[in-house]
């Protein structure tokens, strides 16, 4: 009985040891508040509120940002969308 609890103690080590060793890879350092603001700035400008009152993060907006602090925000700067002057016109 002994030998056999021996086993299992040393089957649990040698687990325990294994996940240690291939788990070390995968952690990864969470983004610094610059590289975050820069992401959540880049992701309101490419995805804008539509209308007052919009939910805060919308799939794409949500989706840009996680891509950008994946990439440790190098990204392109995205350019700022322009205002529809047509409707503007229309309104004098």
């Amino acid at each position: 009985m002994g030998l056999q609890t021996s086993s299992r103690f040393t089957a649990g080590l040698l687990a325990i040891a294994a996940l240690l060793f291939l788990g070390v890879g995968a952690v990864s350092a969470a983004p610094t508040d610059e590289v975050a603001k820069r992401c959540l700035h880049y992701a309101y400008m490419v995805y804008p509120f539509k209308r007052p009152g919009a939910v805060r993060m919308s799939p794409d907006r949500e989706t840009y940002f996680k891509d950008c602090i994946s990439k440790n925000g190098e990204v392109p700067v995205p350019s700022v969308p322009t205002k529809n002057k047509d409707s503007d016109s229309k309104k004098s």
